[in-house]
Protein backbone atom coordinates (compact mmCIF):
# COMPACT_ATOMS: atom_id res chain seq x y z
CA UNK A 1 0.00 0.00 0.00
CA UNK A 2 2.90 2.66 1.21
CA UNK A 3 4.32 1.86 -2.35
CA UNK A 4 1.63 2.22 -4.27
CA UNK A 5 0.41 5.66 -2.47
CA UNK A 6 4.04 6.77 -3.32
CA UNK A 7 3.27 5.65 -6.75
CA UNK A 8 0.46 7.63 -7.22
CA UNK A 9 1.81 10.89 -5.67
CA UNK A 10 4.90 10.50 -7.96
CA UNK A 11 2.77 10.44 -10.97
CA UNK A 12 0.47 13.16 -9.37
CA UNK A 13 3.65 15.35 -9.00
CA UNK A 14 5.17 14.51 -12.25
CA UNK A 15 2.23 16.02 -13.97
CA UNK A 16 1.36 18.73 -11.59
CA UNK A 17 3.19 21.16 -14.50
CA UNK A 18 1.14 20.18 -17.04
CA UNK A 19 -1.71 21.34 -15.03
CA UNK A 20 -0.53 24.12 -14.51
CA UNK A 21 0.66 25.01 -18.14
CA UNK A 22 -2.97 24.04 -19.73
CA UNK A 23 -5.32 25.17 -16.88
CA UNK A 24 -6.32 28.09 -19.33
CA UNK A 25 -8.06 25.68 -21.42
CA UNK A 26 -10.53 23.93 -19.32
CA UNK A 27 -14.41 25.23 -20.43
CA UNK A 28 -17.70 24.17 -19.92
CA UNK A 29 -19.81 22.77 -22.64
CA UNK A 30 -21.27 25.44 -25.09
CA UNK A 31 -21.79 23.17 -28.35
CA UNK A 32 -24.79 25.28 -30.26
CA UNK A 33 -26.63 23.05 -33.29
CA UNK A 34 -24.87 24.53 -36.16
CA UNK A 35 -23.03 23.94 -39.49
CA UNK A 36 -19.73 22.05 -39.11
CA UNK A 37 -17.65 24.25 -40.76
CA UNK A 38 -19.51 27.24 -38.58
CA UNK A 39 -19.04 25.83 -35.70
CA UNK A 40 -15.06 25.18 -36.54
CA UNK A 41 -14.76 28.87 -37.14
CA UNK A 42 -16.34 29.71 -33.86
CA UNK A 43 -14.02 27.13 -32.03
CA UNK A 44 -10.89 28.64 -33.28
CA UNK A 45 -11.85 32.10 -32.69
CA UNK A 46 -13.06 31.38 -29.31
CA UNK A 47 -9.52 29.41 -28.84
CA UNK A 48 -7.94 32.97 -29.54
CA UNK A 49 -9.95 34.98 -27.84
CA UNK A 50 -12.35 33.30 -25.31
CA UNK A 51 -10.63 29.68 -24.43
CA UNK A 52 -12.87 29.40 -21.23
CA UNK A 53 -15.99 28.76 -23.33
CA UNK A 54 -14.44 25.90 -25.30
CA UNK A 55 -15.56 22.52 -23.96
CA UNK A 56 -12.67 20.45 -24.65
CA UNK A 57 -14.84 17.12 -25.26
CA UNK A 58 -17.32 18.90 -27.45
CA UNK A 59 -13.54 20.30 -29.68
CA UNK A 60 -12.72 17.14 -29.70
CA UNK A 61 -16.08 15.77 -30.91
CA UNK A 62 -16.92 18.44 -33.32
CA UNK A 63 -13.01 18.56 -35.17
CA UNK A 64 -12.63 14.37 -35.20
CA UNK A 65 -15.46 14.62 -37.92
CA UNK A 66 -14.08 17.08 -39.20
CA UNK A 67 -11.18 15.32 -39.53
CA UNK A 68 -12.14 12.39 -40.94
CA UNK A 69 -13.90 14.49 -43.89
CA UNK A 70 -10.14 16.06 -44.28
CA UNK A 71 -7.34 14.20 -42.90
CA UNK A 72 -5.10 16.04 -44.47
CA UNK A 73 -5.49 19.25 -43.20
CA UNK A 74 -3.72 19.86 -40.07
CA UNK A 75 -5.57 22.73 -38.64
CA UNK A 76 -8.05 19.83 -36.72
CA UNK A 77 -5.45 17.64 -35.18
CA UNK A 78 -3.66 21.08 -33.38
CA UNK A 79 -7.38 21.50 -31.84
CA UNK A 80 -8.04 18.00 -30.85
CA UNK A 81 -4.60 17.83 -29.27
CA UNK A 82 -4.85 21.06 -26.96
CA UNK A 83 -8.49 19.54 -26.35
CA UNK A 84 -6.60 16.37 -24.76
CA UNK A 85 -4.30 18.95 -23.27
CA UNK A 86 -7.04 20.46 -20.81
CA UNK A 87 -8.91 17.63 -20.40
CA UNK A 88 -5.71 15.85 -19.00
CA UNK A 89 -5.29 19.24 -16.57
CA UNK A 90 -8.49 19.06 -15.39
CA UNK A 91 -7.87 15.05 -14.65
CA UNK A 92 -4.63 15.93 -13.03
CA UNK A 93 -6.19 18.64 -11.13
CA UNK A 94 -8.78 15.91 -9.54
CA UNK A 95 -5.56 13.33 -9.22
CA UNK A 96 -4.51 16.12 -6.68
CA UNK A 97 -7.79 16.30 -4.75
CA UNK A 98 -8.02 13.25 -4.23
CA UNK A 99 -4.72 12.29 -2.95
CA UNK A 100 -4.53 14.90 -0.73
CA UNK A 101 -7.77 13.97 0.54
CA UNK A 102 -5.91 10.33 1.21
CA UNK A 103 -8.43 9.03 -1.60
CA UNK A 104 -5.65 6.67 -3.37
CA UNK A 105 -7.91 4.71 -5.58
CA UNK A 106 -9.50 7.18 -7.24
CA UNK A 107 -6.43 9.39 -7.39
CA UNK A 108 -4.92 6.67 -9.76
CA UNK A 109 -7.78 6.54 -11.90
CA UNK A 110 -7.47 10.45 -12.75
CA UNK A 111 -3.93 10.15 -13.15
CA UNK A 112 -4.15 7.42 -15.34
CA UNK A 113 -6.69 9.22 -16.97
CA UNK A 114 -4.86 12.07 -17.26
CA UNK A 115 -1.79 10.35 -18.41
CA UNK A 116 -3.61 8.84 -21.36
CA UNK A 117 -5.39 12.14 -22.44
CA UNK A 118 -1.92 13.38 -22.30
CA UNK A 119 -0.52 10.73 -24.86
CA UNK A 120 -2.99 11.73 -27.20
CA UNK A 121 -2.29 15.32 -26.86
CA UNK A 122 1.02 14.23 -27.83
CA UNK A 123 0.00 11.97 -30.92
CA UNK A 124 -2.54 14.77 -32.41
CA UNK A 125 0.48 17.60 -32.04
CA UNK A 126 2.56 14.27 -34.11
CA UNK A 127 0.43 13.89 -36.61
CA UNK A 128 -0.41 18.43 -36.99
CA UNK A 129 3.53 18.07 -37.87
CA UNK A 130 3.70 15.03 -40.04
CA UNK A 131 0.80 17.47 -42.00
CA UNK A 132 2.57 20.28 -42.96
CA UNK A 133 1.65 22.35 -39.64
CA UNK A 134 4.17 25.16 -38.85
CA UNK A 135 2.82 26.98 -35.94
CA UNK A 136 5.72 27.66 -33.91
CA UNK A 137 3.11 27.82 -30.41
CA UNK A 138 2.43 24.51 -31.47
CA UNK A 139 5.54 23.50 -31.97
CA UNK A 140 6.70 24.56 -27.90
CA UNK A 141 3.57 22.96 -26.75
CA UNK A 142 4.50 19.86 -27.93
CA UNK A 143 8.38 20.35 -26.96
CA UNK A 144 6.76 21.09 -23.37
CA UNK A 145 4.40 18.25 -23.55
CA UNK A 146 6.96 15.85 -24.50
CA UNK A 147 9.55 17.24 -21.94
CA UNK A 148 7.02 17.29 -19.21
CA UNK A 149 5.88 13.74 -19.91
CA UNK A 150 10.15 12.25 -20.00
CA UNK A 151 11.74 15.00 -17.90
CA UNK A 152 14.02 15.07 -20.53
CA UNK A 153 14.50 16.60 -23.65
CA UNK A 154 15.79 14.51 -26.41
CA UNK A 155 16.91 15.43 -30.34
CA UNK A 156 13.31 15.35 -31.55
CA UNK A 157 12.10 17.42 -28.72
CA UNK A 158 15.27 19.44 -28.92
CA UNK A 159 14.57 20.20 -32.79
CA UNK A 160 11.11 21.55 -31.78
CA UNK A 161 12.34 24.11 -28.70
CA UNK A 162 14.75 25.43 -31.72
CA UNK A 163 12.09 25.83 -34.16
CA UNK A 164 9.86 27.09 -31.83
CA UNK A 165 12.41 29.56 -30.67
CA UNK A 166 13.78 30.19 -34.06
CA UNK A 167 10.68 31.79 -34.63
CA UNK A 168 9.68 33.63 -31.04
CA UNK A 169 12.92 35.02 -29.67
CA UNK A 170 11.06 36.96 -27.10
CA UNK A 171 10.22 33.19 -25.32
CA UNK A 172 13.91 33.20 -23.78
CA UNK A 173 12.68 30.20 -22.22
CA UNK A 174 12.65 28.32 -25.26
CA UNK A 175 15.70 28.85 -26.25
CA UNK A 176 17.15 27.56 -22.61
CA UNK A 177 15.46 24.29 -23.32
CA UNK A 178 16.63 24.50 -26.73
CA UNK A 179 20.46 24.49 -25.57
CA UNK A 180 19.80 21.94 -23.22
CA UNK A 181 18.69 19.64 -26.40
CA UNK A 182 21.74 20.48 -27.90
CA UNK A 183 24.50 20.01 -25.15
CA UNK A 184 22.75 16.52 -24.58
CA UNK A 185 23.45 16.16 -28.43
CA UNK A 186 26.99 16.94 -27.90
CA UNK A 187 27.13 20.55 -29.51
CA UNK A 188 28.07 21.66 -26.28
CA UNK A 189 29.20 25.10 -27.89
CA UNK A 190 26.29 25.68 -29.40
CA UNK A 191 24.54 25.41 -26.49
CA UNK A 192 26.95 27.52 -24.64
CA UNK A 193 25.91 30.44 -27.61
CA UNK A 194 22.37 30.13 -27.37
CA UNK A 195 22.42 30.12 -23.44
CA UNK A 196 24.44 33.70 -23.98
CA UNK A 197 21.82 34.92 -25.92
CA UNK A 198 19.28 33.69 -23.18
CA UNK A 199 21.33 35.22 -19.94
CA UNK A 200 21.20 38.65 -21.74
CA UNK A 201 17.86 38.59 -22.41
CA UNK A 202 16.62 37.83 -19.40
CA UNK A 203 16.75 40.43 -16.55
CA UNK A 204 19.18 39.93 -13.61
CA UNK A 205 16.33 39.50 -10.96
CA UNK A 206 14.11 37.21 -13.06
CA UNK A 207 12.87 34.50 -11.07
CA UNK A 208 12.93 31.69 -13.88
CA UNK A 209 17.04 32.26 -13.31
CA UNK A 210 16.91 30.26 -10.43
CA UNK A 211 15.14 27.64 -12.82
CA UNK A 212 17.58 27.79 -15.24
CA UNK A 213 20.35 26.79 -12.40
CA UNK A 214 18.05 23.63 -10.98
CA UNK A 215 18.17 22.29 -14.62
CA UNK A 216 21.68 22.92 -15.60
CA UNK A 217 22.34 20.66 -12.57
CA UNK A 218 19.60 18.46 -13.01
CA UNK A 219 21.07 17.82 -16.82
CA UNK A 220 24.88 17.72 -15.22
CA UNK A 221 26.00 20.74 -16.68
CA UNK A 222 26.95 22.17 -13.45
CA UNK A 223 27.55 20.30 -10.36
CA UNK A 224 25.09 20.19 -7.90
CA UNK A 225 24.97 23.29 -5.40
CA UNK A 226 27.34 23.23 -2.39
CA UNK A 227 24.63 23.18 1.00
Amino acid sequence: MIARTTQTRLIVGALGVVAVATYWFVGHPNMADEPLDARLVRIEQQLKTDPGAVDARGVIAVVEHKIRERPDDPTGYVLVARAYKSLGAEAQMKAMQFSQAGDEANANREAGSAQDSMEKAEHAFVDYLKRGGEDPVAMGELADLRFTRTTDVDEFTGTLYQNAFAARPDQVRLGFLAGIGLWKQGKKSEAEALWADVDARTPPEAPVRNMYAAMRQMFGIDPPATP
